[in-house]
């Protein structure tokens, strides 16, 4: 849905002004969000929600997380009212080069006031999650997102063809405001249903309540490192040509679809397991316990999807943004802009993944300390790269930075995490390996087989079935590759299908 949400954007504002004041205007709380609240509250929440209820019940882990809601609450409607008052000067700190533009610079300020208010929702329903995710409910909080996408493209539904752009691009505005209520709207029965709803009580009364809020200072940077990047992207963007801003949105779009939605689901998965053996053996049960197996399992899951994710998206950047994207407003320029930035950010892909997992072992251990400092190596290489690869490459070097300050944040965690003995870099290395050349030999294959039967001048419909083609075809290739260069997948697969038969029998 995000997707379709993308395709409307793009047809409605292409890659221009509106457009570009419109993903800024967005990033703003959407960053602030990562940084207090997907990135840091999830990060610090789930394992000592976890350590309360393995040493004081399922009661007390309820009024934990009634007690950070009412803290993050009120902390949300403070950085909400004070992100109205001051729109202006943040959104001129985060994009200067808009101030050449005193129109641009107008729009932009003026869709961050409207929009800041999704940060309370959506940071409220960060803890809906963390608590539904720490039961076990996956599901339904994946699919929570989902009520926003629609909610903005019936925004762009009842815009299209009736208003002006800029009209438009106010009601998107607000509606991903009402998207992120309906957020956190959506996953309260669940937690009625389950005996699990967070119970209000005084927050400096609570055990564990200190504690969550002393590691979320560090796993706010730690967790939001890539949206961190991603940020300063877009900072140093407002300085190049116009458009720049929205090829570097739309291809970092593409890139966090095998992120977002599989590597990052994998992490969502593993990490309450990880926090829940890591508090066992904090207080002395299930001795021996460990998260080396789930490791190993969702460090082969991540590279499964990313390594030929990043070759694939690589070897179809053109023909996916065509498909995707060139309509309306979107032209051919557009197209090859953008897929140049996706192939710079493809690089990153398999590292945005890792650098997730391996960042997830250490907050389960309720280590927030050594990823932060790993961070800020990593967010000083991107700045350092993003000035240096700017000037010869314009806003693809920005691309291109973040995938290599993400390398370089994976490298640096892997040095903290190697001595721990629970993180299976041999077997991990391993599979990276085979992995790796199967998904060089497709991406390989898929590239000369869209040389020959792409059809440049075609319509969207044959274009669209010329692609779905193509992808199919490279993931029957990438799959028969792996039973031959990568038997260890073969099995671990065989594996997870004969305990999904198991539990069906």
């Amino acid at each position: 849905m995000g997707f379709v949400r993308d395709i409307f954007i793009a047809q409605i504002f292409g890659a221009g002004l509106v457009a570009d004041a419109f993903f800024v205007a967005f990033a703003i709380p959407s960053m602030i969000r990562r940084l207090l609240t997907e990135g840091a509250l999830t990060s610090a929440f789930i394992p000592v929600y976890s350590d309360e209820r393995e040493q004081r019940g399922e009661s007390a882990a309820r009024r934990f997380s009634g007690a950070i809601g009412l803290v993050l609450a009120g902390s949300l409607v403070l950085i909400c009212v004070l992100g109205v008052v001051f729109a202006g000067p943040l959104v001129t700190a985060l994009a200067p080069g808009f101030t050449r533009a005193a129109e641009k610079l107008g729009l932009t300020t003026r869709l961050t006031q409207v929009m800041f208010p999704f940060l309370f929702f959506i940071g409220l329903s960060a803890i809906a999650t963390g608590v539904l995710n720490a039961a076990r409910r996956f599901f339904l909080p994946a699919l929570a997102p989902v009520i926003q996408n629609l909610a903005m493209i019936a925004a762009l539904l009842a815009a299209g063809g009736r208003v002006d752009a800029e009209t438009a691009v106010f009601w998107l505005a607000w509606s991903v405001v009402i998207g992120g209520a309906l957020q956190l709207l959506v996953q309260i029965p669940l937690l009625v249903k389950l005996q699990i709803a967070p119970l209000l009580g005084n927050p400096w009364r609570v055990p564990g309540v200190g504690r969550c809020l002393t590691l979320m200072g560090p796993a706010a940077f730690g967790a939001a490192i890539l949206q961190i990047n991603v940020l300063v992207d877009r900072w140093l963007a407002s300085f190049l040509a116009e458009g720049s801003i929205s090829y570097l949105y739309y291809a970092n779009r593409l890139v966090q679809f095998p992120h977002g939605i599989l590597s990052l689901a994998v992490t969502a998965a593993a990490f309450p397991v990880l926090s829940d053996r890591a508090a066992q053996r904090r207080h002395g049960g299930a001795e021996g316990s460990s998260g080396r197996d789930t490791l190993i399992q969702a460090g082969r899951l991540t590279l499964f999807i990313t390594l030929p994710a990043t070759m694939g998206l690589m070897a179809l950047a053109r023909p996916i943004m065509e498909v995707l994207f060139e309509r309306g407003a979107f032209g051919p320029e557009a197209s090859a802009a953008s897929a140049a930035a996706l192939r710079a950010y493809a690089v990153g892909l398999v590292f945005f993944g890792i650098v997730r997992l391996m960042a997830a072992a250490f907050h389960a251990r309720l280590d927030t300390r050594y990823p932060v400092r790993c961070a800020n190596w990593s967010v000083l290489a991107h700045i350092v790269l993003s000035v240096i690869l700017m000037v010869p490459l314009g806003y693809i070097g920005l691309a291109l930075s973040t995938s290599l300050a993400s390398a370089l944040n994976a490298y640096l965690l892997y040095l903290g995490i190697r001595n721990t003995g629970e993180w299976p870099g041999e077997e991990l290395g391993r599979s990276a390996k085979q992995l790796f050349l199967a998904s060089v030999l497709m991406g390989a294959f898929i590239y000369f087989v869209n040389g020959i039967v792409w059809p440049p001048q075609a319509g969207s419909i044959v274009q669209g079935a010329a692609l779905f083609g193509e992808i199919v075809l490279g993931a029957a290739v990438f799959l028969l590759l792996c039973k031959w260069i990568a038997p260890e997948m073969s099995a671990f697969w065989q594996g997870i299908f004969r305990r999904r038969a198991g539990r069906q029998g």
